[in-house]
């Protein structure tokens, strides 16, 4: 039972569709930017136009351009999780179109909220209804019929407004914390490429760097579980090539350990102090000699490029013990190896201070 002056609706009821245009290049005069799927990636608002791509057309009509409060969907895409994202336009600046992989939304009653909507079309619970479409699968093209069939509720306008209001306040608060998150993730890529090449010394030391195999500074060894004996409450940590950290009733390793997916598309190490258990397809560096296991850790992440270039395999690549103890790496003096390794620790904690407030954030917005 809805609450009183709340009324059940549909999109279709309170909005107008339109597919966009696929516009052709034309040696005319009529210069016009065009949103495309790519702009979606610009956030749920479209708060700037200066990126956008312009194109020369033959000519254009005043509905083939965008106006003040419109919304824009993701039609088509060969990538379906950026199907149905919408994009919200609560200024119009300048003529703007719209590609033909895009469906126009148009609100019909100026007396409905256009930001209460966007609160709506821009969430978690219109995304998985339209993707599923009612049908149980993923679409792979929204179409104005779908978008007219989803279901949503009313408050009078007085209480779309006030909604409208508190989630903005949430949304200005999740965009700080994002732009936060990029700005301390672009800070610690920067400390990594200064601190780990030498080409930024930390203060105080001066010392030279040597070139050592990782083979001769660190033993290297697989694990021989494999992904059937993990456990999802079990006692110790298991590590395999996936992302998900899995535990066991057993361990294989007690110590200070750089951990690397030995096969995948890619090979992200772990750091792990204490008793875990790995998978045979899994590396394990540790034993650590006149060096410090969390500069390793991130030296070899850093550098792990080197795994890419030797990695065998078409579909999925591989690692063999061999790539692992010829990896060269440039080693300082210890002392400064674990200088770096703070600092670069250091960001981390922050990146993951605001990672855990982003969260919140979103949780709190969601409740």
């Amino acid at each position: 039972m809805l609450p009183e002056g709340w009324e059940s609706t549909t999109l279709g009821e309170i909005m107008d569709f339109r597919n966009g245009l696929n516009f052709s290049q034309s040696d005319s005069k009529n210069l016009i930017k065009v949103v495309g799927v790519s702009d979606f990636s610009l956030g749920n608002v479209l708060s700037r136009t200066d990126s956008l791509k312009e194109t020369y057309v033959d000519q254009f009509k005043d509905d083939d351009l965008l106006q003040e409060n419109d919304f824009l969907f993701v039609r088509s895409n060969g990538n379906k999780s950026l199907i149905g994202r919408c994009l919200y336009f609560p200024h119009i600046p300048e003529p703007i179109s719209f590609s033909g992989f895009t469906i126009r939304g148009r609100l019909k009653n100026p007396l409905i909220s256009a930001t209460y909507i966007f609160q709506i079309v821009a969430g978690e619970y219109f995304r998985k209804y339209i993707n599923l479409s009612g049908s149980g699968t993923n679409i792979s093209n929204l179409s104005q019929e779908i978008l007219s069939n989803t279901p949503l509720i009313l408050p009078p306008l007085p209480e779309q407004k006030k909604i409208a209001a508190i989630l903005s306040t949430w949304d200005r608060a999740i965009d700080g914390a994002e732009k936060l998150l990029a700005n301390s993730q672009q800070q610690k890529k920067a400390l990594m490429q200064q601190l780990l090449t030498g080409k930024k010394r930390l203060p105080g030391f001066t010392g030279e760097w040597e070139t050592k195999y990782l083979g001769d500074i660190a033993d290297i060894q697989t694990g021989s579980s494999n992904r059937q004996d993990s456990l999802t409450n079990g006692e110790y940590t298991f590590f395999d090539r996936s992302e998900d950290i899995r535990t066991s009733n057993r361990y294989l390793f007690d110590c200070e350990a750089v951990i690397v997916p030995g096969e995948g598309q890619d090979f992200v190490p772990k750091y792990f102090v204490g008793k875990f258990d790995l998978h045979q397809r899994t590396y394990a560096i540790s034993c650590f000699q006149a060096c410090d296991g969390k500069f390793i850790f991130y030296t070899v992440g850093y550098h792990r490029s080197h795994f890419l270039s030797q990695a065998v395999g078409s579909t999925v690549k591989s690692l063999r013990l061999p790539m692992f103890q010829k990896m060269p790496l440039k080693l300082p003096p210890l002392s400064e190896q674990r200088a770096i390794a703070a600092v670069l620790t250091t960001a981390d904690e922050e990146i993951t201070a605001i990672e855990s407030d982003l969260l919140r954030l979103r949780q709190e917005k969601k409740a």
